[in-house]
């Protein structure tokens, strides 16, 4: 383990968060990082509400986007330590509409409409794995989600609702375990589904039982209460004339147009960076936290390790999937080869160094600037170990 300067990082911490509000990225951010299980540094900057003026805090509620991804892989490697599954499982087995998919294609007809249609069978069967590892062409690309973007509200409503309408629609955009491509909820939503059918619980309830309690935490919910509401991070955004507003499209919702009563396992939770960072914790210290296990060490090793075949097509050379993750490898210019985590749409990011034993969360909700390549995502990087 090599001992981090926790006060130049705190410098590096304030300068960032300072200039992401002055090049108007966000707001209000709220991060930490923390080694060995110590908070070496810490940033709460800006205000939750540019209206009221009221301040980020620890406790300040943000919409985490895909960092429900690794939530979601939890609760399923929990389901597997219990005996409810296992991730090598065929999918059919829980969904049986998923037992023969087809990989599409487009067609343009000569005056210009444009349909997708089934080209070939898929040559394997889906697994659970495939689902958080995105090697399952399910909304990955052009055909997917124009196929995806069809769904009808009437059809948006639950995870059972919408498992079915794409088992019945949806056509692949490659081939299982030959390419990678993101699926930015559906795929996740598949395994949420499946978990909710082998443990008889509606998904949020089973996560909230299995991996939020033990971890005595409140504030990651899919379904805020009002108290929890009156903490939400106002969603940043700029007008044509780049001035700054509050974007209030989205109600009390926690994902785009996505209801309430739909549990996204990819894209749907709120949460503090007080609690993710107990979750964050708990997968750094191998399934326990302060004392209390909730995954295996086997079920965290199998969610940080590489899963797409070698060979893969897309897989770059310095990162790759876990379940519910990105992985660093040997050679990424600033991060060291182990850590795992990952990004929300929204700004939100996280990572888990186990060699150095280092958990970092960033908290932002912002449409400037979001998802795992943003600039304010490389710095928060950087920041810790640019030195």
């Amino acid at each position: 383990m090599t001992k981090l300067d926790g006060t130049a990082i705190q410098n590096r911490l304030t300068a960032l968060a300072e200039k992401g509000i002055e090049d108007g990225l966000y707001c209000g951010i709220a991060g930490r990082v923390m080694q060995n299980g110590e908070t070496i540094a810490e940033v709460i900057k800006g205000v939750a509400d540019l209206d009221t003026k009221q301040p980020v805090t620890g406790d300040t509620m943000f919409r985490l986007a895909s960092m429900t991804k690794p939530v979601t892989a939890a609760a399923v490697l929990a389901a597997q330590d219990r005996g409810l599954l296992t991730v090598f499982d065929e999918v059919r087995k829980y969904l049986p509409a998923y037992g023969e998919m087809w990989v599409g294609r487009k067609e343009t007809a000569p005056d210009g409409t444009v349909s997708y249609v089934p080209a070939e069978r898929a040559k394997k069967q889906l697994r659970i794995h495939h689902l958080h590892s995105h090697v399952n062409g399910i909304a990955s690309g052009e055909v997917g989600n124009a196929i995806w973007s069809r769904m009808s509200s009437e059809d948006m409503q639950s995870l059972q609702t919408i498992t079915d309408w794409m088992g019945k629609h949806l056509l692949l955009d490659f081939q299982p375990d030959e390419v990678t491509g993101y699926s930015g909820v559906a795929a996740q939503d598949v395994a949420a589904r499946i978990v909710e059918l082998v443990s008889g619980m509606p998904f949020d309830e089973y996560v909230q039982k299995t991996i939020f309690d033990p971890l005595e935490i409140r504030d990651i919910t899919f379904r805020p209460t009002d108290e929890q509401w009156g903490r939400m991070m106002c969603m940043f955004s700029k007008d044509e004339e780049h001035g700054a507003f509050m974007d209030k499209s989205l109600g009390r919702t926690t994902f785009e147009r996505f209801p309430i009563t739909y549990f996204s396992g990819g894209a749907s939770l709120t949460g503090t960076l007080n609690a993710y960072s107990k979750f964050a914790e708990m997968l750094r210290m191998e399934g326990t936290y302060n004392g209390v296990r909730v995954l295996s060490p086997v079920a965290v090793s199998m969610m940080r390790s590489p899963w797409p075949l070698p060979g893969t097509v897309g897989i770059g050379p310095v990162e790759t999937w876990g379940l519910g993750v990105r992985v660093i490898r040997d050679g990424h210019p600033w991060l060291p080869s182990g850590i795992f985590g990952w990004s929300g749409a929204y700004g939100t990011h996280f990572w888990i160094d186990p060699v150095n034993k280092v958990t970092a969360v960033m908290m932002r909700n912002s449409r400037i600037d979001g998802g795992a390549g943003a600039a304010a995502t490389l710095r928060f990087e950087k920041a810790v170990y640019g030195a």
